[in-house]
Parts: C-alpha cells; sequence; structure tokens
C-alpha cells in the first residue's frame, strides 16, 4: 500500500514538472510572437516620419541598434536627434533654477538703484528746506554721490565688472564732504554775501582732514555705504555667475563635437532610438535603472566636481541675503537701511559743523587766514528760489522723497525657500532627469533595458568617478581622474563666492566651517580645480534609490573598492552586485504557471494523504 502512495506521489509531481514546462514553452512561444509582430517596421514608421525620417526594412542593419528599421545613415540622424533631445530635456531641467537667479538679480539691483534715487530726492529736499543757502550749490556734489551708488552695484549682464571699484565708492563719499566743507562753511559763518575765490576754496578742500570740519561722521558714511554695497555686488555678482556655471556645464554635457562623449551620444542612441529601429512600439521607454546608469556615466566627469562647490555656493549667498533682511547686523551690509539713513547722516554731519562752528572758523583761519571773496555775483544764492529740484532731463520724477520702497521680502523670502532645494543639484541631475516621465520609465519592469522590452536587472552604479568603473552602459574613458580645465574654472569661481562671501560676513555669520575644510577652500582658488589628495569626501553620492549601495562613493581607506550589500568583491576588478528591490531571474516563470503549479501540487499531497 506504502508503495502505491509513494507511487502515486511521484506521479503527481511528475505531471507537475512537465506541465510546468509545456507552460514556460509556451509563454517563450508567445513572447516571441509579441516580439515579432511589434517588431514590424510598420509600427515605428509613424514615429520616424515625425523626426523627418523614412525607414524600411534594410538589408544591412546599423552597427549600433542592430535593428531591422535603421541602417547606418539612420543611426546617425537618431544619434543626432538623441543629443538634441538630451540637451532639451538638460536646459529645461537648469532653465528655472538660471531664471530664479536672474530675476532675483533684477529685483534686487533694481530695488537698490530705486533705492538710491528716493534717497537722493529725500537729501536734495533737505538741502532745499533745511539748509537753503547750499541748496544750489550742493546739488552737483549730491546728485554726483548718489550716480556712483547706483552705479556701483549696476552689473551688465556681459560684463561683471561695474563702472565704479570700492576704492571709488570711499572716494566718493570723501568728495562729497570735501565739496560741501567750503559751502557749510559759508553758509555758517558771519560773511559777506559773495563766494570764496578759487584758491581759498583749495585751500579749504585740502585742509579739510586736519581741520575735520564733520567729525568722525564722514568715516561712518564710508565704512557702512561701501560694506554694504560691497556686499550687494557680491550677491548680484553671485547670482550671475550661478547662472553662468549652470549655462556652461549644459554646453559641456550637450557638446556633440566633443570626443570623449562619443561614448555617452552612443549609448544615448541605444537608450532612446534602438526601440524604434527595432520595430518596437510598446513599453519603448528606458527602464529607470538603465537611465540612470546610461546618464551617470555620461555625466559624472563634468558634475562630480561641481556639486560641492556648489552646496557651498548656494550657502554662501543663502547667508549674504539673510543678513540683508535684518534691519540691523554685526555684519553691517544691510544696504537697504544704509542708503535709507543718508539724508540723516548728511544733516548730522552738518548739525555737528554749526555746533562747533567757532572752533572750526579758528582753525580754518589759522591754517587758510582771512576769508577772500570773488568780485562776480554769489551763485550760493542766486538759485535759492529753484523749486523742488529735477534730474538732467528736466522731467520730473515720480517718487515721493517721504517714503522709501520696501524691500522685496516676499521675492527674497521665496529665492531662499527655492535655492536651498538646489544643494546636491549635481549630484542629483541623473535622478532628476530620470524621473522625467517623457524622458524614462520611473519602474523597471516591462520598459526597453537595452536589449528587449523586459526587466532591469543589471548593477545600478551610484554618482562618483570611481564608481563609474563598475557601469555596465557607459564605460569611463581612461583620462576621468583629470579635471577638464572648464570645470575646473567653473569650480573656481564658486569656491570665489562662498569664501568672500564667509569673509564678507565675518565669524558670526560664517558658514558651515566644516565645508572650509572638506572643500580645502583657504582662499579664492587657485583656479586648478580641487585638490583630491586632500579632499576625500569631495565626490559623494546622492543615492538613486536603485540600488543598496551603500558606501560612499570613492575608494575606502584601505584601497580596496566600494563594498555592496555590505560585501566586498573578491578581487580588485569584480564588479559589485547590487539586488534590485523586485528584481528576479529572466527565466522566472508567469504568475499564472505559479498559481497553477500551487493548485496541482495541494491536489496531488491531498490524494496522497487520503489514500
Amino acid at each position: 500500500m506504502r508503495g502505491k502512495i509513494n507511487l502515486t506521489g511521484f506521479s503527481c509531481w511528475f505531471v507537475v514538472c512537465l506541465i510546468s514546462v509545456v507552460l514556460a514553452k509556451n509563454v517563450d512561444n508567445l513572447r516571441a510572437k509579441r516580439t515579432a509582430a511589434e517588431g514590424s517596421c510598420d509600427h515605428v514608421g509613424q514615429f520616424f516620419s515625425l523626426k523627418n525620417i523614412t525607414v524600411s526594412m534594410v538589408a544591412a542593419k546599423g552597427a549600433i541598434c542592430g535593428g531591422q528599421c535603421c541602417d547606418d545613415r539612420t543611426e546617425t540622424l537618431l544619434r543626432k536627434q538623441g543629443q538634441r533631445d538630451f540637451a532639451a530635456l538638460l536646459r529645461h531641467n537648469s532653465r528655472s533654477l538660471q531664471g530664479l537667479l536672474t530675476s532675483t538679480a533684477t529685483t534686487l539691483q533694481n530695488h537698490v538703484s530705486e533705492l538710491a534715487r528716493q534717497s537722493e530726492n529725500k537729501t536734495l529736499l533737505l538741502f532745499l528746506q533745511v539748509y537753503r543757502g547750499m541748496a544750489s550749490l550742493s546739488r552737483e556734489p549730491i546728485e554726483a554721490l548718489y550716480r556712483d551708488i547706483r552705479n556701483y552695484i549696476w552689473i551688465n549682464s556681459t560684463d561683471a565688472k561695474p563702472s565704479v571699484s570700492p576704492e571709488e565708492i570711499v572716494n566718493s563719499v570723501n568728495v562729497f564732504f570735501t565739496e560741501l566743507f567750503p559751502l557749510a562753511y559759508h553758509h555758517s559763518a558771519d560773511i559777506p554775501d559773495k563766494d570764496f575765490t578759487l584758491n581759498y576754496k583749495e585751500c579749504l578742500k585740502k585742509s579739510i582732514d586736519s581741520i575735520s570740519p564733520f567729525g568722525d561722521i564722514p568715516k561712518q558714511m564710508e565704512q557702512s555705504l561701501s560694506k554694504s554695497l560691497e556686499a550687494t555686488r557680491l550677491l548680484l555678482q553671485a547670482f550671475r555667475i550661478g547662472s553662468e556655471v549652470l549655462n556652461t556645464t549644459d554646453t559641456l554635457l550637450i557638446d556633440e563635437h566633443s570626443s570623449d562623449n562619443s561614448e555617452c551620444h552612443d549609448a544615448l542612441l541605444k537608450m532612446t532610438y534602438c526601440p524604434k529601429c527595432l520595430g518596437l512600439y510598446k513599453h519603448a521607454k528606458p527602464c529607470s535603472g538603465y537611465c540612470l546608469n546610461v546618464l551617470r556615466g555620461c555625466i559624472t566627469k563634468y558634475v562630480a566636481e561641481l556639486d560641492l562647490p556648489w552646496n557651498g555656493y548656494v550657502e554662501g549667498i543663502e547667508s549674504l541675503v539673510n543678513a540683508m533682511k535684518k534691519s540691523s547686523n554685526d555684519a553691517d551690509i544691510n544696504v537697504d537701511a544704509v542708503i535709507r539713513n543718508l539724508d540723516n547722516k548728511i544733516s548730522t554731519a552738518i548739525m555737528r559743523y554749526m555746533e562747533k562752528g567757532k572752533d572750526i572758523d579758528m582753525r580754518v583761519k589759522k591754517i587758510c587766514g582771512t576769508p577772500e571773496f570773488s568780485h562776480k555775483e554769489n551763485p550760493l544764492l542766486a538759485d535759492s528760489s529753484t523749486p523742488y529740484p529735477t534730474p538732467a532731463s528736466g522731467k520730473p520724477r515720480n517718487t515721493n522723497p517721504r517714503n522709501f520702497s520696501p524691500l522685496p521680502e516676499n521675492e527674497l523670502t521665496h529665492f531662499l525657500a527655492a535655492i536651498g532645494k538646489t544643494k546636491g543639484f549635481y549630484a542629483n541631475l541623473a535622478n532628476t532627469l530620470c524621473q522625467d516621465e517623457s524622458f524614462a520609465e520611473r519602474k523597471d519592469q516591462q520598459c526597453w533595458n537595452g536589449e528587449r522590452i523586459a526587466e532591469y536587472t543589471k548593477t545600478v552604479v551610484d554618482v562618483g568617478f570611481d564608481m563609474q568603473k563598475y557601469n555596465p552602459e557607459v564605460k569611463p574613458s581612461t583620462n576621468i581622474q583629470s579635471i577638464d580645465p572648464r570645470v575646473a574654472n567653473l569650480v573656481d569661481k564658486l569656491r570665489r563666492v562662498h569664501h568672500i562671501a564667509v569673509n564678507s560676513l565675518g565669524p558670526n555669520y560664517s558658514v558651515d566651517a566644516d565645508y572650509m575644510q572638506r572643500d580645502g577652500t583657504e582662499g579664492s582658488g587657485s583656479g586648478n580645480g580641487p585638490d583630491m589628495e586632500e579632499d576625500e569626501d569631495y565626490v559623494r553620492g546622492s543615492g538613486s534609490g536603485d540600488g543598496h549601495v551603500h558606501e560612499e562613493d570613492g575608494m575606502s581607506r584601505s584601497g580596496l573598492p566600494p563594498t555592496v550589500d555590505s560585501k566586498p568583491p573578491t578581487s580588485y576588478d569584480q564588479p559589485p552586485t547590487v539586488t534590485k528591490v523586485g528584481s528576479s531571474s529572466n527565466a522566472a516563470l508567469p504568475s499564472v504557471i505559479l498559481v497553477i503549479l500551487a493548485v496541482l501540487s495541494w491536489n496531488c499531497v491531498n490524494r496522497r494523504l487520503y489514500m
């Protein structure tokens, strides 16, 4: 009886195995027939016609795709089209960030410029109403001072060098008070209604340092105005530099004539258009992991060097904007507060002069002697009845001299919220592009895996130079460790922004001291790019979430290759393996077969138990 039961059980299991083989064979045949049906060039003819490419069954298949719908000439056309598609996606991704930097720079520059105009009007009105005797001749030095202020922060989009230097803005304040001194002396002293001679005026101007008629107020104005304007100009230049870095990086990544990018361009062709060359029209978008490998292989040599400097750049401009928003701070860089207070500073200087008028008069006569007067009509009083001043054009300014334009708080707050999210921009660039549903699938199942419509099961490498040698799709060039001079130049510019921002803000606003150590930024930068020997943590992977690669990108301290899933490779040259969530062998049986097998097995077991 027992032998009969064993024989029956064996028969059941034999039947199950036989059915499994038959079903698996049928499934493979169905897949083959479906692929053949989809592989007709008729299905993709409309797609190619939209690209102005005519396709039909070709005698000689292309070298890259090996598809029956594309020969080498067609692949060449598609290769260029793939580059254009990648360029469009890349520019679309960076355009919004460039727009943020440009619009914020324009808003801030226009605000400071308008604020200076309003402060100028208020100062002119102050002289007209309070210091009427000086109103006429003081207009020119007042307008010259504010003109230099506006020129100082005006940065042309094509030229980062304004017409006024930091030394010149200090000199502008000195010139203003130097020109004001003879007017104030004439206004405060009991002298005839005649102007001084030119020689006597020159003597007064030359002796201003020794006489010090306005006390330390000119020095205070020099320091606050030059420091706040310098910080503002640095911020405006930083906006322009950030936009330049983004634009230049885009250009490097899509350089279709670069011989270094040829393998990348082949990989882009294979990823985007080879399915069409094979006549596949369903689920033809590349798998997520496949897309990540291709793009990381293409862009890492350019963007890996930029990620950490970009993060430091963001931290620098965040701190500058935050300090500028504060009404008062130790850094003394709030240009908004400084310009709003200029008319009060000038008025305080004149009031101080009047308080010390007798002492100043004695010092003046000791140095320059008794005042000498011109025989011409006194110009100090000639235009005293002039109404509220207008600009050189003769058109009145449409600004209320009593009210200042408010700081664009909302725009700056929006900028801070948006720019903070761009940290890791370059490390995450491949992830961002591959998450675009128009470019790739977000999953790794039933998608183009580089060979067929199926699951992508190859290793998904992380970002970073050292990880690219394990990339199964795009192999790094032999000189991948040598930094492109153009990239090194961009790195240097980003580091300069961070370094100067830290110095401008002072110790109370020092940003991420650890960044300075990790990045090796001890100055403005040499222009030779980062020191890779001293910067172990410079290249940091963002992590794609597509594989379990836990280590930092790069070699470990022991000199061994990075570990994967906590298990180091057995040899230096052995690539890591990645066990992907949800992955399985291509030979796995469909779920319907598993269900059938489970039912048959259960029936066999039941029969065995009750026989």
